[in-house]
């Protein structure tokens, strides 16, 4: 028998439906419990309803690791899990990835635990405080499906987040292909686990847009986008981002794909800073790509970020000439498809001019997303074209 947590509020069904998480306000206390503990979440009659995890002290109180009131939850539930997830991955990527996510958290019903594989290199990152109690059970799964060489594990609440290397030798920069692009980075102290994988789809729509145009990489990071817009046979490419050591790692990625490095700039400067200045003069870029950090990394966060991803964008639809493609990315779980569409639609209108949507894209195919769980859907990526000046 496990503890009993007693739903407060009547979300009893979006949680049956597959929502796996459950907050703080919608639940009874639950005195003696810890961290990571498995818990029974009841209806407010007792009924069982699902079987997880709970967060004494954290306002995600409660996620869902299963709906089946027979089925435990211990190191062979999660070993299971890992080799589902991982056989999904083998039958959706051709062996030219060598970097993909293998667990994608609760999307891969393993709340809290994103890996990443880097070829013989493994990175886990433990969101919440799930770590100390789950984080064995997740080596022993990876160690086993995986075999890797070498393997790191991020923890929030340990260290503030800094790796810990667990075995193995880990290098400053290693290397990977990525279908027919290659790029180095740094599994310590890169974005994420290292690197951006969930835009390697929209990647390849980058290239397919690039073929002679003058593009406009902004926050750029290590270049993912330059790279795929040089491979594209884009005229120009130029990348602008806060980060130097970032900007010099792009750099390198350029030389590594063996790319013209004349057509190539990189900018080291405040996007916001350099799009002002930048808007001064007539409109230049043909394909524009804005793919910032979170700007809304909270609910309570959300209203200002919403303004700033109205003003970069706005600023950089001013600087893409009429006709040109214009393409924005937000990483925001807070924030909708819908209201980011919103927010698009209004950075067009004060920059007075007309975007038309093409597509709207998400994370790639490693990163699947539970039907129930929007919050999951973190990833928008917006495809369009900007119109002439209005008037």
């Amino acid at each position: 028998m496990h503890p009993r947590l007693r739903l407060s509020k009547p979300i009893e069904a979006s949680v049956r439906r597959g929502n796996p998480w459950v907050f703080a306000d919608a639940v009874e206390p639950l005195e003696g419990v810890k961290d990571g503990e498995v818990v029974d979440l009841v209806t407010t009659s007792g009924m069982f309803i699902a079987r997880g995890t709970i967060e004494p002290s954290s306002q995600l109180r409660f996620r869902a690791w299963t709906w089946d009131f027979d089925e435990e939850v211990d190191e062979a539930f999660v070993a299971r899990r890992f080799a589902s997830a991982l056989e999904l991955r083998r039958a959706l990527l051709p062996k030219s990835v060598e970097a993909f996510r293998v667990v994608h958290g609760e999307n891969d019903r393993l709340p809290g635990l994103h890996c990443d594989i880097y070829g013989d290199l493994v990175s886990l990152r433990i969101d919440g405080r799930l770590g100390e109690r789950w984080v064995d059970a997740y080596v022993s799964a990876a160690v086993s499906e995986l075999q890797p060489a070498a393997l790191i594990v991020r923890e929030p609440q340990r260290d503030n987040g800094k790796p810990r290397i667990l075995f193995g030798d880990v290098p400053d920069e290693m290397q990977f292909r990525e279908r027919d692009r290659r790029f180095l980075m740094n599994p310590l102290t890169g974005q994420k686990t290292g690197f951006f994988l969930d835009q390697r789809d929209n990647r390849d729509k980058v290239t397919q847009l690039a073929r002679g145009r003058r593009v406009l990489n902004l926050c750029s990071y290590t270049g993912g986008f330059t790279i795929a817009a040089g491979l594209g046979g884009a005229d120009e490419v130029i990348s602008v981002d806060i980060s130097g050591a970032a900007l010099e790692m792009a750099k390198k990625n350029v030389a590594l794909n063996g790319l013209d490095e004349r057509k190539f700039g990189f900018v080291k400067a405040d996007v916001f800073d350099w799009l002002t200045d930048e808007v001064k003069r007539p409109p230049r870029f043909d394909l524009v790509i804005v793919d910032p950090p979170s700007f809304a990394a909270s609910a309570k966060t959300a209203k200002d970020g919403g303004k700033a991803y109205v003003r970069l964008n706005e600023l950089a639809m001013r600087a893409t000439i009429p006709g040109g493609w214009f393409v924005s990315a937000s990483c925001s779980s807070h924030l909708r498809a819908e209201g980011f569409l919103d927010l698009l639609a209004a950075s067009a209108e004060r920059s007075e001019r007309s975007y038309r949507v093409v597509e709207v894209r998400g994370a790639g195919i490693d990163h699947p997303t539970l039907a129930a769980f929007p919050q999951g859907a973190y990833l928008k990526f917006v495809m369009g074209r900007l119109d002439g000046l209005r008037g």
